[in-house]
C-alpha cells in the first residue's frame, strides 16, 4: 500500500525575519508524501460462523522537510521571540526535516452473518455481512530536527534542535465487513473505530555552536484519550478457487496524539522551558492499496 500523512498540527512560525517581522518558514511548510506500508492479515474460521483474526499495519517512515535561506544581507533570522545563542541569532540556512512511522498490532473475532461457506447461492454470486471486535495496539513515533548554519569569517556554525515524540495507543475497537462477490468480480468494504488510551511522551535538546547544550535534554510523559477509526473499499478479482486479486483506497484518522512539530518550545532563555507535553493533535492517512488475498 502507498498512502499519504496529513498531520494536524498548530500553524507555527520556526524562522521569522526579525527586521520586517515576516515568517520565512513554518510548521505547514512540511507536507508528506505518498509512503509505502504493509498490512498483512491471517484468520482462522470456528465454529458458528466465528473467525479469529490477526491484523499488522506498518506504515515506513514518512518524511517530509522544508528549508529557509537568508534573503539578502539586510535580513536578521531568528527562532520566534528567541535572542539566545550564537548559530540561532541571525542565521543564515535552516534546514527542518520531519519523520513520522506508525506500527498496528489487532487480534479480533469476527462473527459473520451469512457467510458463503454456510449460506451461499452458488458460485455466481455471494454476500456475507461479518462483525468484528477486538484488541489494537498502535504505535505513532515521530521526529523533527532543526539544523541551523551561520557564516561567519574564517567558516560555518553549526546548531541543532532536535524533538522526538512516542504515543503508544491500547484500547477496543468494533467494525464491519460487507462482502459481496458475482462470478470472478467482487468488492469488500471494511470500517472500525475505537477509543483508546495514549501513553505519550516527548524529548527534546538544544545544541548549539560550538557543541554545547544550549538547553539541557529535557522530557514529558502523560497519558490521554485517543481515537482510531478507519475504512477501506476494495474491488477483487478471483484469480483461482483460493486466491484473489484486491486492489482499493484506504482512510484511517487518529486523534488524541503528541505530535513532534506541537512540542516545538523556542524560548531557550528561560527555565524550565520544553518540558510540556502537547497531545491534542491528529493524522489522517489516505491512499491505496493492491495486493493478493487466500481463503481456504
Amino acid at each position: 500500500m502507498f498512502l499519504q500523512r496529513t498531520p494536524r498540527i498548530s500553524n507555527q512560525p520556526i524562522v521569522v525575519d526579525a527586521t520586517t517581522g515576516t515568517t520565512l518558514l513554518s510548521t505547514s511548510d512540511l507536507d508528506f508524501n505518498f509512503a509505502p506500508g504493509l498490512q498483512a492479515t491471517v484468520g482462522k474460521r470456528l465454529c458458528g460462523g466465528r473467525a479469529l483474526e490477526f491484523d499488522y499495519l506498518g506504515l515506513f517512515e514518512g518524511n517530509a522537510s522544508a528549508a529557509a535561506v537568508s534573503p539578502d544581507p539586510a535580513a536578521f533570522l531568528i527562532f520566534p521571540d528567541n535572542l539566545v545563542g550564537n548559530v540561532f541569532v541571525g542565521m543564515d540556512r535552516t534546514l527542518v526535516t520531519y519523520t513520522s512511522a506508525l506500527q498496528s498490532f489487532a487480534v479480533n473475532l469476527a462473527c459473520c452473518c451469512g457467510c458463503c461457506d454456510e449460506c451461499c447461492c452458488g458460485e455466481v454470486h455471494c454476500q456475507s455481512l461479518t462483525w468484528f471486535a477486538g484488541f489494537r495496539y498502535l504505535n505513532v513515533s515521530e521526529e523533527l530536527n532543526i539544523t541551523a548554519q551561520r557564516n561567519v569569517f574564517g567558516g560555518v556554525e553549526n546548531g541543532t534542535y532536535n524533538i522526538r515524540a512516542a504515543n503508544q495507543l491500547y484500547g477496543a475497537q468494533l467494525g464491519a465487513r460487507l462482502r459481496r462477490t458475482r462470478g470472478r468480480c467482487g468488492w469488500e468494504a471494511t470500517g472500525n473505530a475505537g477509543i483508546f488510551g495514549n501513553d505519550s511522551q516527548q524529548t527534546q535538546s538544544v545544541t548549539d555552536f560550538p557543541n554545547f547544550p544550549l538547553r539541557p535534554t529535557v522530557s514529558s510523559r502523560g497519558a490521554g484519550v485517543a481515537f482510531v477509526g478507519g475504512a477501506n473499499l476494495s474491488a477483487l478479482y478471483l484469480l483461482t478457487n483460493a486466491w484473489n486479486l484486491r486492489a482499493g483506497y484506504n482512510v484511517m484518522w487518529i486523534e488524541g496524539l503528541a505530535l513532534a512539530p506541537d512540542q516545538l518550545d523556542f524560548n531557550f532563555g528561560a527555565s524550565p522551558s520544553g518540558n510540556q507535553l502537547h497531545n491534542g493533535g491528529g493524522l489522517f492517512l489516505h491512499g491505496v492499496n493492491i495486493g493478493l488475498e487466500a481463503r481456504w
